[in-house]
């Protein structure tokens, strides 16, 4: 996968990530006095984090499956997707628990059928971060005309929402994060999700790891000056967590599996997630303090 915003467009080239999963359980929805009171719409597209917030009580995640030049949806190709989505968000949920959080994601298109849009697009969508950026200046106009996210707001009682981009294609799946320094540019987030890598069905912990980036999670298998991942800590986790999910997505025999997640959520991620006010690492290999929970920011500019 790849992690990557407009401010690093011709630097950032990230190696492809792996796969992997849980059985598929359907999403619990949090009941609504659970729920934080809604701020306004100006007050949330202020929020450093991004449209998609932080992992705690309810999100919603609207699928958009993008028909290209040379690839189309079919019912059951929307269905596998959907099951592998479902997957990682019962997945995400499971693994909230452990850190004593309430976590419940808004994903399930077969259930809400509010969240699931297509849209086409006349040219042959890629992987690189080009293309990606041309799809996400698209995707976002049809969104700002066609979907009602205040309305979805209202309706979830949330202010939590983020975007799949689903392509029935091989590719290197990637997530486009909001980083506090852009302001109110690019709020919306999303992750472009491919049905395959190579040739072979993409997995739903590949799933499950670009939709954790939303929220604030960051790459943990090599080294990032941006975001404060240093080679040591990639060490550390190799060592000490090796089926951390933001390190790698295959099981331990280095299988992809389609539906079933084997990885874990360490505390690092955790942290960064916001579901841990603070953890060895921070100090022994100089992890970012973080501003906000769940916020992405140039650790370089500070």
């Amino acid at each position: 996968m790849r992690l990557w915003n407009r401010k690093r467009f011709l630097a950032l080239c990230l190696a492809a990530v792996l796969v992997a999963s849980i059985l598929p359980v359907r999403t619990e929805v949090v009941t609504a006095e659970e729920q934080p009171a809604r701020m306004s719409e100006s007050e949330w597209k202020k929020l450093p984090t991004g449209s998609a917030g932080v992992l705690e009580g309810r999100s919603v995640l609207i699928s958009i499956f993008v028909d290209d030049k040379v690839s189309k949806w079919t019912k059951k190709a929307k269905k596998e997707a959907n099951k592998k989505v479902r997957s990682a968000a019962s997945y995400i949920r499971r693994q909230a628990k452990k850190y004593g959080k309430n976590v419940s994601l808004v994903a399930d298109t077969e259930k809400y059928k509010d969240i699931s849009y297509s849209f086409r697009v006349n040219n042959k969508v890629s992987d690189s971060i080009r293309s990606q950026d041309k799809l996400y200046q698209k995707v976002m106009k049809y969104v700002r005309k066609n979907i009602d996210i205040n309305g979805l707001r209202s309706r979830y009682n949330t202010d939590s929402i983020g975007f799949l981009f689903h392509l029935n294609k091989s590719g290197t799946s990637s997530t486009l994060v909001h980083y506090a320094e852009e302001g109110t540019k690019f709020f919306y987030e999303c992750a472009t999700l491919f049905s395959k890598y190579g040739k072979q069905a993409e997995g739903a912990s590949t799933y499950a790891h670009e939709i954790l980036h939303l929220f604030g999670a960051r790459d943990l298998y090599e080294r990032s000056l941006a975001d404060g991942i240093t080679a040591s800590l990639v060490r550390h986790i190799e060592k000490k967590f090796p089926k951390e999910i933001m390190y790698s997505t295959y099981d331990r025999k280095g299988r992809m599996l389609k539906y079933r997640i084997t990885n874990q959520i360490s505390r690092i991620t955790a942290y960064f997630l916001g579901w841990k006010d603070s953890v060895p690492e921070v100090k022994k290999y100089a992890l970012p303090k973080l501003k906000e929970k769940g916020c992405f920011y140039e650790w370089t500019s500070i």
